[in-house]
């Protein structure tokens, strides 16, 4: 194995990993967003804070600082769909796109038409499914962990290696811009009052300048 390989095999790995944990932070902002909300309103009744009063006079300000999340698109399993990313230079796009053909030269579920439907068969049926939807909605880190499931390698490591380590990198960036918010500071609290308290205070200052 060359040195060029042993290095995609490690940058796909840490790709699949990126976008697991940017999945697993989306899950978590889903249900975060509105526990923050009912934390927040609690938070001002049993501290006296005029909120009415506060969302009032701000209005123009909150409207500027509290962001308008579009509503997340899921599967059929209930995980986050990864939003579409930017279009590929066209000889990197050339590279997926003859992965995707030898993952289909394998896969297609023609192949097994008149085969009995055993778990492995099922199996790659499942597959070949999600490799089409992954190489459609462009989620390289489960694409290609398919392809490498299937031992298909890419034919250009050089390219795509600097593709995917561009990817890991964009990844991380929304990573860290999303655990910023503060539903998600008040979901690492995990119930410690103290804490959720402190972040609270904290959410009351930065939107309205007003200290309980």
């Amino acid at each position: 194995m060359s040195l060029m390989e042993k290095r995609y095999r490690k940058l796909v790995k840490e790709l699949i990993f990126v976008y697991t944990e940017l999945e697993y932070v989306n899950e978590a902002l889903r249900n975060a967003h509105s526990d923050f909300e009912a934390k927040y309103q609690k938070y001002c009744v049993d501290n006296n804070v005029p909120l009415a009063e506060l969302n009032k006079k701000h209005k123009k300000r909150i409207e500027d600082v509290i962001p308008h999340p579009k509503k997340q698109e899921v599967d059929e399993e209930g995980i986050v769909k990864i939003e579409a990313q930017q279009k590929l230079p066209r000889k990197i796009q050339k590279v997926f796109t003859k992965m995707y053909r030898m993952i289909t030269s394998k896969i297609h579920p023609d192949k097994f038409a008149n085969r009995e439907k055993t778990p492995e068969i099922k199996e790659k049926i499942s597959m070949f499914k999600r490799s089409t939807e992954s190489y459609n909605s462009r989620n390289w880190g489960k694409f290609l962990d398919i392809c490498e499931r299937l031992d298909i390698m890419p034919t250009r490591y050089d390219s795509i290696n600097s593709t995917i380590m561009e990817e890991i990198s964009d990844i991380n960036k929304e990573i860290v811009n999303k655990k910023r918010a503060f539903s998600w500071r008040l979901y690492e609290c995990e119930e410690d009052k103290g804490c959720e308290d402190r972040i609270l205070k904290d959410f009351l200052f930065q939107l309205f300048r007003y200290r309980v």
